[in-house]
This record gives C-alpha cells, sequence and structure tokens, in this order.
C-alpha cells in the first residue's frame, strides 16, 4: 500500500508542473487587459521634464555658463564623472509602450496619441545621443528581453530621428480623437506639427557639419511645410507644472545656496567692457531683469574655481524661473527664428539673415514680457557688421541668450558652433577644455561592456572622456 501512496503523489507532482491552458479562468472581465495609453503618455512626460538634478539639469548649464558653483564647485572644473541616462529611458519606455499601443481604443483613432508619444521621444533621444555620443537606440528598450543593447551610431540615430518626426507628423490629423493625456498642447494638433517641423530644423542644424546637403533637405522641409515651424510664442513648447498634483519645475530640486548666474552671463547681458564678456554685445539687454535676482546690475559668479574666496555675486537665477510651479519653456519660438537666421548665413543670404536675427530677438523680448527689443536688435545687427562670419557669430551668441534657462539646447548649440566662444575653467579637472558630453554612466563598462567599448570608439579620440567629441562636432 505504501508503493501505492508513493507512486500516486508522483503522478501528482508530475501532472502539477504541466503546462494547462485555463482559458480566461484568472482574467478578471471588469478590468482593462491593455496598457493604458494615457497614463503612460502622462507617466513618461512628466518623468523625463520634471528630472532636476546634476546630470538631468544644472550640469548642462555650467558647461553652457548660464551658472557657476559657489561650492561642491567640481562639475565647473569639468570632473569625469560618470553620467546618468536612466531617467532618460524611463520615460523612453512608456512612451513606446504608447506607440506600440492598439491602432485603436473605444475613443476611435489614436494615431495623434501615438503621434505625440513619438515626438516626444524624439526630443529625449536627441538629448540623450547630444549628451553621450552613440547610445543604445536600436536594440534600446527591450528591458529584460535583451539587457545588454548594441550601441548605435550616432549618425544612424540623427538620421533615424528625422525619419521618426516625419512619420510622426505625418500621423497627426484632425480626424483622430483629442487627446487629453497632452500636457504640453492640450491636444493642439496644428502646434504639434510646428513643432515637429521646428525640431526637424533642430536635428538638421545640428548634424549639418557632416552632411550638409540632407541637413539642408531636412531644414527646408520643415522650413516649408504648409503648417509651418514654430515662430509665435503662443506655440512654444513649454512643460506647465501641476503643483496641487505634485508635479513641479525641476529647478525647484536644486539648492538656491549651491549656484549663482555665471559672470560670464551677466557681463554679456550687461554689454560690459571686457571682464568676463565673450560676446561682443556692448548694449543692455534688458530681459537680465527678468534671469537675474540682481535685476540689470547685478553680478554673477566668477566661473570655473574651486575655490571662490574673495568673489564677490549679487546674481542668481530668478525665483519667477525657478520655483515649483513656474512653467518650463523647453523650445522657445525665439529658437527657431535664430535657426532660419542661421540657415540664411549659409545660403548667403544677408538681409535674411538680419531679419530673422531681429524677429529673432523680438520674440525673445515678448517672451519675457520686456520692452526695447526692437532698439536692442539694431544693434546686435550693427554687431554683426558686414561679413557672414560676423552674422554667424551673434546669431550664435542671441541664440544662447534666447535658449536661456535651457541649458542642455544652450550646451549642444554652443558646441556645434563655438559660439558664444566661452573660456574654460581655469581650474581644470579634465583635459583643460570644455566638455564635449558626459562620460557612459559607470554600470555600462561593467555589465554591457562588449558594447560599450564599440561606442567608446564611435568618439574623437576613442576614449570615455568628457573632452572626447561626438560624431556631429568630429
Amino acid at each position: 500500500m505504501k508503493k501505492i501512496y508513493l507512486f500516486l503523489t508522483v503522478l501528482l507532482c508530475i501532472a502539477s508542473c504541466d503546462r494547462v491552458d485555463y482559458g480566461d479562468i484568472n482574467v478578471n472581465p471588469y478590468a482593462s487587459q491593455e496598457a493604458n495609453v494615457d497614463a503612460l503618455l502622462r507617466a513618461g512626460t512628466i518623468n523625463y521634464f520634471t528630472a532636476g538634478g546634476r546630470f538631468y539639469l544644472s550640469n548642462a548649464t555650467l558647461y553652457s555658463q548660464y551658472q557657476s558653483q559657489t561650492q561642491y564647485t567640481d562639475e565647473q572644473r569639468y570632473n569625469e564623472a560618470p553620467g546618468f541616462w536612466g531617467n532618460f529611458y524611463t520615460s523612453l519606455v512608456n512612451l513606446k509602450a504608447v506607440a506600440d499601443a492598439p491602432n485603436t481604443d473605444i475613443r476611435g483613432d489614436n494615431s495623434n496619441m501615438v503621434a505625440i508619444a513619438e515626438l516626444t521621444s524624439v526630443l529625449i533621444w536627441k538629448k540623450t545621443t547630444d549628451s553621450f555620443g552613440d547610445i543604445p537606440y536600436t536594440e534600446a528598450l527591450m528591458q529584460e528581453e535583451n539587457p545588454s543593447p548594441a550601441y548605435t551610431p550616432q549618425a544612424d540615430i540623427y538620421a533615424d530621428l528625422v525619419a521618426r518626426t516625419i512619420a510622426a507628423k505625418g500621423m497627426l490629423k484632425a480626424s483622430s480623437f483629442t487627446v487629453d493625456a497632452d500636457i504640453i498642447y492640450g491636444g493642439n494638433i496644428s502646434k504639434w506639427r510646428k513643432f515637429a517641423n521646428s525640431m526637424l530644423m533642430s536635428l538638421a542644424m545640428q548634424m549639418s557639419k557632416k552632411d550638409a546637403t540632407t541637413a539642408l533637405s531636412v531644414f527646408e522641409s520643415g522650413l516649408n511645410d504648409p503648417t509651418g515651424p514654430i515662430t509665435g510664442n503662443a506655440d512654444s513648447f513649454i512643460f506647465v507644472p501641476d503643483t496641487a498634483g505634485n508635479v513641479t519645475n525641476p529647478w525647484s530640486s536644486l539648492r538656491p545656496a549651491d549656484f549663482d548666474l555665471s559672470r560670464t552671463l551677466t557681463d554679456a547681458m550687461q554689454g560690459v567692457a571686457g571682464g568676463e564678456n565673450i560676446t561682443n554685445n556692448t548694449t543692455a539687454d534688458n530681459r537680465l531683469a527678468k534671469f537675474s535676482t540682481g535685476g540689470m546690475t547685478g553680478k554673477g559668479l566668477v566661473y570655473g574655481y574651486g575655490d571662490n574666496a574673495g568673489n564677490d555675486s549679487d546674481a542668481k537665477i530668478n525665483t519667477a524661473i525657478s520655483s515649483p510651479g513656474s512653467d518650463l519653456v523647453v523650445f522657445p519660438a525665439s529658437y527657431t527664428h535664430f535657426l532660419i537666421a542661421e540657415y540664411f548665413v549659409i545660403k548667403q543670404n544677408a538681409a535674411q539673415a538680419q531679419a530673422f536675427i531681429k524677429s529673432g530677438i523680438e520674440t525673445s523680448y515678448a517672451q519675457w514680457g520686456v520692452a526695447g527689443g526692437s532698439d536692442y536688435a539694431a544693434q546686435r545687427i550693427a554687431d554683426a557688421g558686414l561679413t557672414f562670419p560676423g552674422h554667424a557669430r551673434v546669431i550664435g551668441e542671441e541664440k544662447w541668450i534666447g535658449l536661456f534657462p535651457n541649458g542642455y539646447a544652450a550646451w549642444a548649440e554652443q558646441r556645434r558652433t563655438g559660439f558664444p566662444a566661452l573660456k574654460p575653467s581655469p581650474q581644470p579637472l579634465n583635459a583643460g577644455t570644455l566638455p564635449e558630453r558626459f562620460p557612459y554612466p559607470n554600470e555600462e563598462s561593467t555589465i554591457n561592456s562588449t558594447n560599450y567599448a564599440v561606442g567608446v570608439k564611435g568618439l574623437s579620440p576613442q576614449t570615455d572622456n568628457n573632452s572626447s567629441k561626438v560624431w556631429w562636432n568630429q
């Protein structure tokens, strides 16, 4: 009898290990079995735009010399600390889930939802590759299916981002339902089309040194689209916090005591002769009153020193910019004007270049709600002189001011154009040059070492340092 009991026990154990299809016995008929695309779109957007801290916000403002560090000064001296990109990829996973969702739900065609997720993804991917170089892209976002993704060359990433932007723009249509989860434009499809066109123009200019012919073609496709790019402040790409829902401006996460505005910025905007003014501007810029707690006369902190003993400053970023509920302007309309001005420098059309320098400055002045834009623009056009290099310099310098406080965008533009002609830290911890990128995250060299080594080969020189150049700047 004991043998029979033992035999039955073995049979039961074997049966319990078999794969049995129990149909929908464990499925809740009252619960959704698909991802909530509205929640995913909101989560991906909010996670990205609320990220503060060093590598997600402050380091780029230091590299673009919008700010100086008062203490803990290693970042403004270009220490070779490994970067972080986890926030970017987390946001991208959420947005990819939106793009991969079924084409329809109970509300109908969700093409607009997918297009918005794609365009937001393009913005994040551009920031990520601009900051590091070659990155996991084609094989990324598979999570446990591929924990060691290959690195995609930045040239291929840019080509795909252009294609994705064009495809997403084509998906936007009035017949698709309004996207309530769109916290940027509130489901306004025309504004998303304009953003897509401006994004194409930004991508094109960023890669123009490597493939001028393709870049001009892409740029013109955005410029000449019937909807047009972002040119008015009402169409700027703006993230609006929801403090009641604990969604805050990322600037509010920084300790104000740790940062002042840089003397580089305040001298430039005050038109100081000499000093730390690295521009050719000699005219007071009224926007400074909106940028700085020190108004038009406050002095920023000299940039790049390890010890600030004896260095005075009375200018910090204005609390109207850094408060938890303050709007975060991600892609200002003035940026498009300056990109168009640069395009006309390439085409050697001085009159049009000057027209867009003027409109860019006036649009930026209107964004900040200050008077005097036309007079200031006239002086800056005079500063450009009669040469196209002179025009390129003024455009680059005014783009730097117009993008404030978006350090990432300003850093990418400054690396590409060389304007403004920022001076490196006088006490550097790196090779003594302005940073060209962030070193890869520390875990890449350990858990994804083979692909990491391939990524490093895409840099110039082929070392994982912040002085190595990414593809579009080689």
